[in-house]
């Protein structure tokens, strides 16, 4: 114990670093077990496709949404989301599920689909990037 003591005083922005990235890491880990919201993966995002005929939402702008998108996606970008011009009551008794490029800001997303009364929310974890890298079939309009 003391040595630890010791390494701490002689390296005390070393230890601060240290301190600073284990708050963070537990935060995002407690942030990512309380969102209302489940993440899933590709196949998932197909299950839920054909079983359930979920509701796919693309929060990507049009232009990249042109270039290719899950098939029968709806493209209603973020900013959309933001802006409350969308009537999301026509989804609350559907299962929706929301992507975007990576799967971070469709986080938003979900949020706001959740806040506007829809209760099967989720994320396609890794976004488009995830749907494609799994060799999987995107359209283009």
């Amino acid at each position: 114990m003391a040595q630890l003591a010791e390494f701490i005083g002689n390296h005390l922005l070393l230890s601060l670093a240290f301190l600073v990235t284990f708050f963070l890491l537990v935060m995002m880990t407690l942030s990512e077990k309380m969102q209302a919201f489940t993440s899933i993966n590709p196949a998932q995002l197909t299950q839920l496709v054909n079983h359930q005929n979920a509701i796919v939402i693309d929060t990507r702008a049009p232009d990249a949404f042109a270039q290719g998108h899950i098939t029968n996606a709806i493209n209603i970008p973020l900013s959309d989301f933001t802006s409350n011009t969308v009537p999301f009551e026509k989804y609350k008794n559907n299962t929706v599920i929301a992507y975007c490029i990576s799967g971070i800001t469709s986080r938003s997303a979900c949020k706001k689909l959740i806040n506007a009364g829809i209760k099967n929310v989720y994320n396609l974890s890794g976004g488009i990037k995830a749907w494609t890298g799994d060799k999987l079939p995107v359209i283009k309009s």
